[in-house]
């Protein structure tokens, strides 16, 4: 009997923690776990976005305004489809922008087409509609890609449908339930900006994957994404900068160092002194810069014949900002004989915020100078200077 009842007792402190660990394995009630989908349509993708009212109408009256429609209806492509939410958030920063400026609200139809009455210069209209253009182009990547496809490595270099640019998919997985990676599968889709250092990319993530349609493969970007990534409030207030004397005036332009050892190429024979004026962000001009012992660089420009120039334009490189190579003191200076130098602008601790950042600067000037140039004195540190474009520019002032 006492036997039976030790029995009894061990069957039922055994049955006891059976349904303790039973209870400790179950799902919280909050878990919430995305499925992938990886289901297929007989839509195209056009047609399948389209399906999708009150999501993807912002997306679709881009693409017909700027005539990309058939790219998506017999084109053989990946798409990232951003939703409603995404354009909102985007025109709603832009507008935030323009009325700091005192500017009217535009809306993204305006933009699309390429005419909006709250812009009064047409040019610029139609450069916002080109603006558009290529972020919604960046979102399109030529070829059929699953998340499978980005699992290898760091994931994979993709291109744009129009322009190829370089933009980046890599697989990874959300947590859940307490775990890492043991959520759903999500690509991080990112707009590389041309860079090989991945903290200068901006970075968008999936909510759904692997929506096989008849022409491509669509995977769905979550709501909180900003369109254009970090670009479009930049992009649509950037003002162009003004005509451009090297190609309307010509003339010669030459670089002097005042240190003997420097020479033009010596860093790099392909990235000379004429890389300035080749209008391609992505080659640059580089040279030995002495920080220590000040040795500063020139830009002299001799114009075919004299002219005026208020304005001038620098375009930082590829790789500046990570390597401190970066102007950031000098002065402007014109002459009439190429020996006698006047000071016509003089910056001071400027900063170039990002790569390939094009800063436009305005100066006081009604002369017809001979000879411009520009002496570069420091700067941000690295002993290495360098720049991808330079240009001199006029601008009419009105009185």
């Amino acid at each position: 009997m006492k036997k039976s009842n030790l029995y009894s007792r061990y069957l039922l402190a055994f049955l006891f923690s059976a349904m303790i660990f039973q209870i400790g394995c179950k799902k919280e009630k909050g878990y919430y776990s995305t499925p992938n989908i990886n289901s297929g349509t007989s839509l195209n993708i056009y047609d399948y976005l389209k399906s999708k009212p009150g999501v993807y109408d912002s997306l679709l009256l881009v693409i017909d305004k700027l005539k990309m429609k058939e790219t998506l209806t017999d084109s053989s492509v990946s798409i990232f489809a951003v939703s409603n939410a995404s354009f909102q958030i985007a025109i709603q920063n832009l507008n935030n922008a323009r009325r700091a400026n005192d500017k009217k609200a535009i809306f993204l139809a305006e933009l699309a087409s390429g005419f909006a009455p709250a812009l009064a210069d047409r040019e610029k209209a139609k450069n916002d509609s080109a603006h558009l253009d290529t972020m919604v182009s960046r979102y399109i990547i030529k070829g059929l890609f699953k998340s499978t496809d980005f699992s290898l490595g760091d994931g994979r270099e993709l291109f744009s449908v129009r322009g190829d640019y370089p933009m980046h998919g890599k697989r990874q997985y959300a947590d859940a339930q307490g775990m890492q990676n043991g959520g759903p599968e999500v690509i991080e889709f990112a707009n590389t900006k041309r860079s090989v250092f991945t903290p200068n990319w901006a970075f968008a993530y999936t909510s759904s994957v692997n929506i096989q349609a008849k022409n491509g493969i669509i995977h769905l970007i979550q709501p909180d994404h900003v369109f254009g990534f970090d670009e479009f409030v930049r992009r649509l207030t950037f003002v162009p900068p003004p005509t451009n004397l090297f190609k309307t005036v010509t003339g010669t332009m030459e670089v002097k160092f005042n240190n003997p050892d420097y020479k033009d190429g010596t860093v790099n024979p392909g990235e000379k002194f004429i890389k300035l004026f080749d209008d391609n962000v992505l080659t640059k001009f580089i040279c030995h810069f002495n920080v220590q012992n000040v040795k500063p660089v020139y830009f002299i420009w001799h114009p075919s014949l004299p002219v005026v120039s208020n304005v001038y334009t620098l375009t930082s490189a590829n790789d500046s900002k990570e390597y401190s190579r970066n102007p950031k003191s000098w002065r402007v200076e014109g002459s009439q004989n190429g020996t006698d130098w006047t000071v016509l602008d003089t910056r001071q601790d400027m900063v170039f915020e990002s790569n390939f950042q094009n800063k436009i600067y305005d100066f006081n000037n009604e002369i017809a100078w001979q000879h411009y140039r520009i002496v570069f004195l420091s700067n941000t540190g690295d002993d290495l200077f360098q720049l991808s474009e330079w240009t001199m520019n006029f601008r009419t002032v009105y009185k």
